[in-house]
């Protein structure tokens, strides 16, 4: 991933009877931005794949602590993620109640059932 630093200067308009020109951050910034995301980067954070040991320490806090404040998961456990990455792996990838795989064929007659009755009404049918 190709980052990019750009250092913003703001030309001072301050003279120096104005209360503004005693600002130590007199008009510069730095930020760091991502090529491909254009988020900000957040230093310390590991990004990428989650490896077994990372699941691991997720599954165990979830065990002790429950879903839930997800931006706590960071400083309570000692994982390096921030608190969406946790609460995306847990709900996509380790929840113990996920089912992996095809459709039964009763799953498929009700979802096509529902689907007849409520059109694409998704989380209406989740609900039911």
């Amino acid at each position: 991933m190709m980052m990019t630093t750009t250092r913003l200067l703001q030309p001072s308009t301050a003279t120096p009877d104005s209360p503004s020109s005693s600002s130590s951050a007199a008009g510069s910034a730095t930020t760091t931005t991502s090529m491909t995301g254009g988020g900000t980067t957040t230093s310390g954070l590991k990004k990428g794949p989650w490896t077994a040991a990372e699941d691991a320490i997720l599954i165990e806090y979830v065990k002790n602590h429950g879903e839930g404040n997800w931006n706590a998961v960071q400083k309570n456990s000692g994982l390096s993620r921030c608190g969406k990455s946790c609460r995306l792996r847990w709900a996509n990838h380790l929840r113990p109640n996920l089912k992996k795989g095809s459709f039964s064929p009763e799953e498929e007659r009700l979802i096509l059932e529902l689907h007849a009755k409520l059109g694409n009404k998704w989380a209406r049918m989740a609900a039911q």
